[in-house]
């Protein structure tokens, strides 16, 4: 991370994500409903639509998590979001990562389970060369 610079991000902190997923999920169901009445009402395909829907709507960028004894570090890549666009929210369990991708009708949205719990007042995020880091 050394050719751009490494900013803050700020993180929201949360018991659940419940709410932010059940949002994708009825994007997701919207757009898997458009697909099925374009093939005027075939059942057949109804998987299908879903998947298609999911690959159209969002965009899932690669993690890697790394555990020692006493933090975990996640890095998402999240290619060509800003550091603004980044939105973050923290759980004891997990993180979600979202904001908009850079095709138009795409979304970067990611969830993440943590391998143990964590003290989300300890987790820090910072943003540099199209990575988020989160250090709890």
């Amino acid at each position: 991370m050394n050719s751009q610079e490494v900013v803050p991000v700020p993180l929201r902190v949360g018991e659940t994500m419940t709410d932010e997923i059940q949002k994708m999920y009825d994007e997701i169901t919207r757009r898997a409903y458009e697909l099925f009445q374009q093939r005027c009402g075939d059942c057949t395909l109804d998987l299908e639509d879903w998947l298609t829907a999911e690959r159209e709507v969002l965009d899932k960028p690669h993690v890697r998590i790394e555990e020692t004894s006493c933090r975990i570090i996640v890095t998402v890549y999240v290619g060509n979001l800003s550091a603004m666009q980044v939105q973050l929210l923290v759980t004891p369990d997990a993180m979600l990562v979202h904001g908009p991708s850079s095709t138009r009708r795409k979304k970067v949205f990611r969830v993440v389970q943590f391998p143990r719990r964590i003290d989300v007042t300890k987790a820090e995020a910072q943003y540099g060369d199209g990575c988020l880091i989160l250090t709890a």
